[in-house]
């Protein structure tokens, strides 16, 4: 339960402050604070466009409020519906010469407190047009029954189009038109890892999933969903049963809106509130090359990004508007309309773009012209399988030493470079026979398979043992003398991209006294010895460079029973040098 925590406020007064945040970041907009209202600061002559709901789903509403979407946005309390009052007061700011079009969730709470509202106004004689998007198809039309289908996240649509179209000038009654079309022919479905913290609600009376566990259909008022899944399944899984809901048709009960081969549909990826940009990124993915390659659908606009939230929700959702269905060309034209409302962070970016999605790499076969020094193929396998192998077994401990000191990647990061080199030694596309050529070979799976700080020094660290290895005066056999000679060059070099030297707590502090120690010996064994004692070393060093020297020393202190915390990036070298040894 310990996910569920918030900073510590009243859940009556983070509304109103964060509502007072928005308007001082946005000169564009004011704030009737009783009411909790935003409005726009002197909008033209036109036909006012007003929505509003339950808070905590932000940016929605509050963040579509701008020029080209909404004028006013009515704002309850967390998760529940403002009052009427609220809505005429946001109303009573405007003469509405030009009629009134609401917009609202179809949501039992907003429908009654905003239909009473239009119906007022209707008393008094304005021209008010009431619009209710229920787009969700999670839940089916038996259980649904009369309340009908919920608001999620294609209302952002509907603010969108309705918005550019009133921005134009259309009258009400052309607004209406195109309000329907959208509203009839979208579809959302969403899936949560777990339900969203609300703020000031004691964590323990907060429902939660099982650690293996998701919804599908979870509502974004922490309602529960209509489907649990567990195993938890992968992204693809995921996304292609949300699909098969959503496009295929094939459950009568959920399908709502009809989508068929080469139909015109708009994809919008939404996060909840909680799920990383990369997760989403990665959805997105997923999403469109499903819907054009397995549904056959032109995905001819395609957003992602926070719109329509749960508070910090882990989930996201996906909503398709079928353009073709609707059957108004002039909708695509307004959803791409430019708009002022912070909220909407699409930029246009389709007009005149390349249909030229992915580019190859343009690669540059590194081959040394230089001296060949020849090396046993079987003895260079043989020290590779047995560098791979002990990585194998140091990557817990690394990875233990890095997630305290570190971000936790160093030990994943030496286990992507050696299974690049153990792949190519199984497709034989390494020259084991000549170390120059083989250096370049390993430098270049080390670019490809090894990121991070550690993986930018070790490419430099190797590409420079290639250079010195191709420098060589004449061909010949690689002999120890001449590998510590390299060596030597390769830690130079490498020192003129890091500061960090011995006694600075960092890989260094091993790989250094190794280096030294050979080209002072000639001797492996009391080159790695010296290693060693540099890596033990760095369990009394203070980190001076990288995440780790921002850790609290309270962290480091659980480690004193074994002598203190080591650097995770120096036991990669040692383990790295032990695999060498094991087998010379």
């Amino acid at each position: 339960m310990s996910r569920f925590k918030s900073f510590a406020t009243d859940p009556n007064e983070i509304v109103l402050s964060s509502l007072k945040g928005l308007v001082a970041s946005n000169p564009k907009v004011a704030l009737i604070e009783k009411d909790k209202v935003i409005l726009r600061q002197s909008p033209k002559a036109k036909v006012i466009v007003i929505s509003g709901g339950g808070s905590g789903h932000e940016p929605t509403h509050a963040g579509f409020v701008g020029e080209g979407m909404l004028d006013v946005a009515v704002c309850g309390s967390l998760f529940a519906s403002p009052s009427t009052k609220q809505i005429i007061s946001a109303v009573n700011q405007f003469d509405g010469t030009n009629g009134f079009v609401i917009i609202v969730k179809n949501y039992t709470g907003d429908v009654l407190h905003f239909g009473l509202a239009a119906e007022k106004l209707k008393a008094k004689g304005k021209n008010v047009s009431l619009v209710t998007v229920g787009d969700d198809v999670s839940v089916g039309k038996t259980k649904g029954g009369l309340v009908g289908r919920r608001g999620l996240a294609g209302t952002v649509l509907v603010h969108k189009t309705v918005g550019a179209a009133a921005e134009a000038g259309l009258s009400l009654p052309e607004i209406e038109v195109l309000a329907t079309a959208v509203t009839e022919n979208i579809a959302t479905i969403g899936a949560s890892l777990d339900h969203c913290t609300v703020p000031g609600r004691d964590p323990t009376q907060q429902l939660a999933l099982g650690p293996d566990e998701l919804e599908i259909g979870m509502g974004i008022h922490n309602e529960p969903g209509v489907e649990k899944v567990s195993p938890l399944p992968t992204r693809e899984g995921l996304v292609e049963k949300l699909l098969s809901i959503l496009v295929s048709g094939e459950d009568p009960e959920r399908s709502f809106v009809s989508f068929s081969k080469s139909d015109d549909v708009i994809l919008l990826v939404n996060n909840l509130g909680g799920i990383s940009n990369l997760e989403l990124g990665s959805f997105v993915q997923v999403a469109a090359s499903r819907l054009n390659e397995v549904y056959g659908l032109n995905l001819v606009r395609i957003f992602s990004g926070t719109f329509t939230t749960a508070l910090d929700g882990p989930g996201f959702s996906l909503t398709l508007l079928n353009l073709t269905k609707a059957g108004e060309p002039s909708i695509l034209e307004y959803i791409d309309a430019p708009t002022l409302a912070p909220g909407w962070t699409i930029k246009n970016l389709w007009t005149g773009s390349s249909s030229c999605k992915f580019k190859p790499r343009r690669e540059i076969q590194q081959e040394s012209t230089g001296p060949v020094l020849k090396t046993d193929p079987e003895r260079i396998r043989a020290l590779l399988v047995a560098a791979r192998n002990s990585i194998v077994k140091y990557e817990p401990k690394i990875t233990l030493y890095d997630t305290v000191a570190g971000d936790g990647d160093c030990g994943e990061t030496l286990l992507n470079g050696s299974s690049g080199i153990l792949s190519a030694l199984e497709n034989r596309t390494l020259h084991l026979d000549n170390a120059v050529q083989l250096a370049l070979e390993i430098v270049d799976i080390v670019e490809d398979c090894m990121g991070g700080t550690s993986g930018g020094i070790y490419a430099i660290f190797l590409s420079a043992l290639a250079q010195a290895l191709g420098n060589t005066a004449e061909n010949g056999t690689l002999d120890i003398a001449t590998l510590a000679k390299c060596l030597k060059f390769a830690l130079d070099t490498l020192y003129r991209y890091t500061r960090a030297r011995p006694g600075d707590r960092t890989l260094i502090d091993a790989l250094a006294p190794f280096v030294t120690t050979l080209v002072e010996t000639k001797d492996f064994n009391i080159a790695v010895d010296s290693a060693k004692m540099g890596f033990e070393a760095t369990r009394k060093l203070q980190a001076k460079f990288g995440r780790a020297s921002y850790v609290a020393q309270s962290a480091i202190t659980n480690f004193d029973n074994e002598g203190g915390l080591p650097d995770p990036g120096a036991l990669g070298v040692v383990a790295i040098l032990e695999g060498f040894l094991s087998t010379l």
